[in-house]
Formats: structure tokens, sequence, C-alpha cells
């Protein structure tokens, strides 16, 4: 049973620095945030991308912008980010010129198709090593000039930190957040080689999908909670929820 007259500890999976702003977030909403990530994130060196012949910039992370900024201070070109994270550190970077697809790859590429010109020029890409979804083969098929640029690689760490396994061991751990199916494969994976299993029958899992959901099923959680959209703040908003309806007694 969640103790509710705690400060509510959450488990944030994402890689550190994905987590700095979401970590100030929880606190001023109440709860006291446990970081555990599942990656770490590697800018690679490098010049910056040729921006010849380039209609615009493709953001689905966070690390794609910063990675791409932290090259260059060009920001003459209008950018789509898949989700409203991705697209305020886009404009964090100066880039004023950005839409948001609302967090889901495949509006983001219907948004690309209703705006951009598929004889206008490439769409650059600028991602990590490890893609998901199939973005590039939707426009490549909708007649649009498609590039990649790989600038960071996600590394999958091997062990579940120190203070995450001290609150999973005292069943102390509240809720937790997920943010792709990537992650969310690798906490199980590691959370079952590290032996814990019923640890989790306290506390409540909230996901960005139900592709994420479905992959943490194999732990005994409480309850797994999918936001009600594929964003930030909607899994935010879903936290405070059943945070409120814990404290209640519900």
């Amino acid at each position: 049973m969640i103790d509710s007259k705690k400060t509510p500890i959450v488990l944030v999976t994402r890689p550190q620095q994905d987590a700095i702003v979401l970590e100030s977030e929880l606190r001023e909403r109440g709860f006291s945030p446990l970081l555990s990530p599942m990656l770490k994130i590697t800018y690679f060196d490098g010049v910056v991308p040729s921006l010849d012949g380039v209609q615009a910039l493709i953001f689905t992370s966070a690390n794609g912008v910063h990675s791409f900024f932290s090259r260059t201070k060009d920001i003459s070109l209008p950018a789509y980010a898949v989700g409203e994270v991705t697209a305020a550190a886009a404009r964090a970077c100066g880039c004023v010129q950005t839409v948001s697809a609302g967090g889901d790859v495949n509006k983001l590429a219907n948004l690309l198709i209703s705006r951009c010109d598929p004889q206008g020029g490439d769409l650059l890409h600028i991602a990590g090593s490890h893609l998901a979804g199939d973005l590039g083969r939707r426009l490549s098929l909708a007649g649009y000039k498609y590039k990649r640029e790989v600038l960071y690689k996600a590394e999958e760490l091997g062990v579940l930190n120190e203070r995450c396994q001290e609150t999973l061991a005292g069943c102390k751990m509240d809720f937790a957040l997920f943010f792709s199916p990537r992650t969310a494969v690798k906490f199980v994976e590691l959370a079952l080689s590290a032996g814990f299993d019923k640890e989790f029958e306290t506390s409540v899992a909230l996901c960005l999908s139900e592709a994420i959901a479905e992959k943490l099923q194999k732990l005994p959680w409480r309850q797994i909670i999918t936001a009600s959209a594929p964003t930030q703040s909607a899994l935010l908003n879903a936290l405070d929820n059943v945070s409120l309806k814990v404290s209640n007694g519900v």
C-alpha cells in the first residue's frame, strides 16, 4: 500500500540529459524524483551537416536538437518536432519556426506531408543510431527526399543504479514513468535480473502509449496507466490524478 503521508517517490527512466527539466517539474508538483536512466546519450563529434537543398529539419528527440545545435547556430530553417518537449528544446535553441506533431511519429509524418513540398528540397532528420518507427519510409513513399544524419547514440545501461535498487528493496517506489518501449523493456530486464518482482505490487507505472504499457506486463504492477495523449504533459497529468486518488485512499 502506498503511504499517502510521505512525499511520493517517482522513478524517472529517461537519459540524464532529458531528465533534468522533468526532475524540476516533478519537485514542483510535490513528488520526489528517483533518477535511474536506462540509456546513456553520447553526442558524436563532427562538422555541421550540409544544409544545402534542405527545406526543413526533423527532430524526433531533444537529444537530436541538442546534438545539432551544439554544432551550428543556424536557425534559418523551419523545424518539425515529434512532440512538445522536443519542440521546446528547439525553440530554446532559437529555432522559433518549430512545429510540434503532438508526440506521435505518424502524426509527424502527416504534418510534414501536409506542410512541405515534395519538390521543395530535402527533409533532414537529425537522429540517433537507434531509430524507432518508419518515418523515412513514409516520407519516401509520399515522394519526399528524406535524409538522415546520425549525430548521437543511445547506449543501454547494464544495471539499475544503487539508489533505485535500495528504493525497490524497501518497496518505497510509488510511481514509475516510461517514455519509450526500449526503456521499458530494459527496465524490466534489469529489474528481473536484480531479483525484483513482488516489490512492484505497490507501485503504479505510467506510460506514454499502449505499446510501452505492453512491455511492462512481466512485472506485477499495482496498476499500469497509459496517458490520454503521447505527451509529457499528459503523462504528468495522469500522475497527478492517480496520486490524488491514492492519497484519498482510492
